[in-house]
C-alpha cells in the first residue's frame, strides 16, 4: 500500500509504481490515471474523484485488474467512453452532412430537399427533445415511443425515418462501446396505429381560443423560451386555420413557398411531407390560406423581421419576405430550423389541465390542430369535401371514413364536387 505521509496533498503528479501514477490537469479538480505496461499503449483517463486517498486506491485496482488480464493473455481493459447523446448525434450529423454534400454534387437539389435532409432535421430535433446530459445507454423503447407520440405524425413514412435515425444512434453507440447488446432493442416492436388520422382528438373553437389566450397572456417562461413560445403561438394558429400536417409539411415551409395569386388570394406550396410528389401528376400541393392563417403568418413575420416590414401591408409583407428571405423556414426560431413545438404545447396543456380548463381525457397533440380544421370545415358544411381533401392533402374516402361521426356533415358536403369554374381559376392563378 502507498505511504501517504510523504505525498504533498497539492502535488499534480504522484508516481505509485513502475508505469503507474496519478495526476491532475490544470482544467480539472479530479485525479487522472496513467498506467503503462511494457509493450502496450498507456491507459489514460479520469478517475472522477478529487479525493487523493480514493484516487490512489482506484489506481491500484486498475493496475491489479489489468495485470491479471495480461497474465491470462487477455486484452487490457479499456475505459468506457463517456459521450453524451448530444455529442454522439453531433458526430452522426457531421458525417451525414458530408454525405449530403457529396450527393448534392452528383445531383443538385433545392435547398432543404437534399438527400438526408429529413434525417438531419430529426437528429437535431432529438437534441432539442432530450436533455444535453442524457447518455446513449439511457435511450430506451419508452422514451423513443414518447418522442414519436409527441411529434404527432401517424405517417408510415415519417415514423420509418424517425426509427432509422434512432437505429443509427443505437448502432453507433454499440460500435463505440457506449452501450452493450443488452441495451439494444428492436425498433419494430415500437408499434402505432399508422395512417389512422382519427386517433387524435380535436380542439373545439372554445378550447382553441382558451389555449391561445393562455399561451399569449398567462404562460410563464424565460430566456429562449420567450421567443419559442411566441413562435409556437403563430405555428399552432396556422395549423388550426390551414389544416396541414405539423411535421415536415409545416416545418419545411419557406417564405418563397408563399405567394399571392391573380385573385389576390394567399397560397402556400407544400413541397415536403406525406404528399410530396404524390399522384400521377408528380406535382407539389397548393393550399389556399384563409384570412386567419394569413394573420398568423404576419404575426410570425413581425417576430422575426419587424423592422423590415413595419411599413408594409399584409400582402406586401409576404411578397417582401418571399423575395428577401426566400430560403428561410417560416416557422424556424432563432435557435433551431426544426423547433420542438410539441414540447411547448405539452407544457401549455399540462397547466390548463391542472387548472381543470381542458379535459384530461382528451388526447391533444400538434396533430389535433389538423383534425380541428377538418372537423370545423365539415361542421360548417360550406366547403365541398373534394376541395377540403385537396387542401388537407388527403382523400374524400379518408374524410368520410374517419369523420362520418360528425352529425352536422351536410349532404352537399358529401356529394358536391369542385366545379369547372374553380378548376379553371386554379389553373389561371398559375400556382404551378
Amino acid at each position: 500500500m502507498t505511504d501517504l505521509s510523504n505525498i504533498h496533498a497539492k502535488s499534480a503528479y504522484i508516481p505509485l509504481h513502475k508505469g503507474l501514477s496519478i495526476r491532475k490537469v490544470p482544467q480539472s479538480r479530479n485525479w487522472g490515471l496513467y498506467l503503462k505496461f511494457d509493450g502496450h499503449k498507456p491507459l489514460q483517463f479520469s478517475l472522477k474523484t478529487s479525493d487523493l486517498e480514493t484516487a490512489i486506491a482506484m489506481a491500484w485496482e486498475e493496475y491489479t485488474l489489468n495485470n491479471i488480464l495480461l497474465r491470462r493473455g487477455e486484452m487490457i481493459r479499456q475505459p468506457q467512453q463517456r459521450i453524451t447523446l448530444h455529442e454522439l448525434i453531433d458526430e452522426i450529423v457531421k458525417e451525414y452532412t458530408k454525405l449530403q454534400i457529396s450527393a448534392n454534387l452528383v445531383r443538385k437539389a433545392r435547398k432543404g430537399n437534399e438527400r438526408y435532409s429529413t434525417e438531419l432535421r430529426f437528429w437535431n430535433r432529438f437534441k432539442e427533445y432530450y436533455s444535453n446530459k442524457m447518455l446513449p445507454r439511457e435511450l430506451g423503447i419508452g422514451n423513443v415511443r414518447e418522442f414519436i407520440i409527441d411529434f404527432g405524425s401517424t405517417s408510415k413514412n415519417t415514423i420509418g425515418k424517425i426509427k432509422f435515425c434512432f437505429r443509427t444512434i443505437l448502432e453507433r453507440s454499440l460500435e463505440k462501446k457506449l452501450i452493450t447488446r443488452d441495451n439494444m432493442f428492436d425498433m419494430s416492436k415500437i408499434s402505432f396505429e399508422k395512417n389512422d388520422e382519427g386517433i387524435r382528438d380535436h380542439f373545439t373553437e372554445k378550447e382553441f381560443e382558451l389555449l391561445i389566450d393562455f399561451a399569449s397572456n398567462k404562460y410563464k417562461t424565460n430566456g429562449k423560451g420567450i421567443h419559442t413560445n411566441k413562435m409556437c403561438i403563430g405555428f399552432v394558429s396556422y395549423l388550426y386555420h390551414v389544416g396541414i400536417r405539423p411535421g415536415n409539411e409545416a416545418l419545411n415551409i419557406k417564405w418563397s413557398d408563399l405567394g399571392i395569386n391573380n385573385h389576390g388570394d394567399l397560397f402556400c406550396v407544400i413541397r415536403k411531407g406525406k404528399t410530396e410528389s404524390y399522384g400521377k401528376s408528380k406535382r407539389n400541393r397548393h393550399v389556399i390560406v384563409d384570412t386567419d392563417a394569413h394573420k398568423a403568418l404576419i404575426a410570425v413575420a413581425k417576430i422575426k423581421h419587424f423592422n423590415d416590414i413595419k411599413n408594409l401591408n399584409d400582402n406586401e409583407v409576404i411578397e417582401y419576405l418571399s423575395r428577401n428571405h426566400a430560403d428561410e423556414f417560416v416557422f424556424s426560431t432563432k435557435f433551431s430550423n426544426s423547433p420542438n413545438y410539441s414540447l411547448t404545447l405539452k407544457h401549455w396543456l399540462e397547466e390548463l389541465r391542472n387548472q381543470n380548463l381542458i379535459s384530461k381525457d382528451k388526447n391533444l397533440v400538434l396533430y389535433s390542430f389538423r383534425h380541428s380544421y377538418i372537423t370545423r370545415s365539415i361542421e360548417r358544411g360550406n366547403i365541398p369535401l373534394s376541395l377540403l381533401a385537396e387542401n388537407a392533402g388527403t382523400s374524400v374516402q379518408m374524410i368520410e371514413t374517419h369523420y362520418s361521426h360528425i352529425s352536422t356533415m351536410s349532404e352537399a358536403s358529401r356529394k358536391y364536387l369542385v366545379s369547372q369554374k374553380l378548376e379553371n381559376e386554379l389553373k389561371e392563378s398559375k400556382l404551378e
